[in-house]
């Protein structure tokens, strides 16, 4: 097991060793915001998690409360599985689904990598495999105080809003790892439109608020910054 003392010194690991492709600065807007989050009852959701990183930096920084570690564990969803159709979808079976990767991770690797930093026999902990269109629905989760998407796709992250949104509690927060995707963008923008919310995230370092109508999209990116978020009223 690693001898880890700060924070910090666990990002730079996690970094460091590949367990983690999430840049530093959007492990600093959860620590920024740590009592914040760590007043909301209920659980911690993370929906695609590759290695796992992420999801140990939050059991590690949140022990009090329960972590669902959600993920296919086989990469993307085949498009003509998924439940929403999008014509400018860029991961298609054809490149990402598949059982060595690049982005398709055991489920016995992350729980390798979550007993290497001391939480391989943590209760608090459960794993949810399968495409979350499939698993949400009949998940049991019942309250969030954190709900992290990092699916990188339009038909899953709208799959996911629709599943878990309501879960989350009151001042709950709602991270997008993938906010600077226009596909992820598109996604949010449509989840807000039908559900009467504000067209409006936050910037994961000022804090700004930003407008969801003044993307400025291009052939990879949304025009916003990775790990906007929200925090729901």
């Amino acid at each position: 097991m690693k001898t880890i003392t700060t924070y910090e010194e666990l990002v730079q690991d996690l970094i460091e060793n590949k367990v983690t492709m999430v840049n530093p600065r959007e492990f600093r807007t959860i620590l920024d915001n740590y009592d914040k989050i760590e007043s909301v009852d209920g659980d911690i959701v993370e929906c695609g998690v590759w290695r796992g990183g992420f999801s140990i930096f939050l059991a590690l920084a949140f022990p009090d409360k329960g972590i669902w570690v959600c993920d296919s564990y086989e990469g993307f969803q085949p498009l003509k599985n998924a439940k929403h159709a999008y014509a400018k979808e860029r991961h298609t079976n054809l490149v990402t689904h598949n059982a060595v990767g690049p982005l398709a991770i055991s489920l016995e690797e992350v729980q390798t990598h979550f007993k290497n930093y001391g939480l391989g026999d943590d209760p608090r902990i459960k794993y949810l495999k399968g495409f979350v269109k499939d698993t949400l629905p009949t998940s049991g989760i019942e309250k969030i105080s954190l709900l992290r998407i990092d699916v990188d796709a339009y038909s899953a992250t709208l799959e996911t809003l629709e599943e878990l949104y309501d879960k989350v509690q009151d001042k709950g927060w709602i991270v997008f790892d993938d906010s600077c995707l226009y596909e992820t963008l598109d996604a949010i923008k449509t989840f807000f439109n039908d559900k009467g919310i504000p067209p409006y995230i936050y910037h994961p370092q000022t804090g700004d608020r930003l407008d969801l109508n003044v993307g400025n999209y291009t052939n990879d990116n949304s025009g916003f910054p990775a790990g906007c978020y929200i925090i729901k009223q």
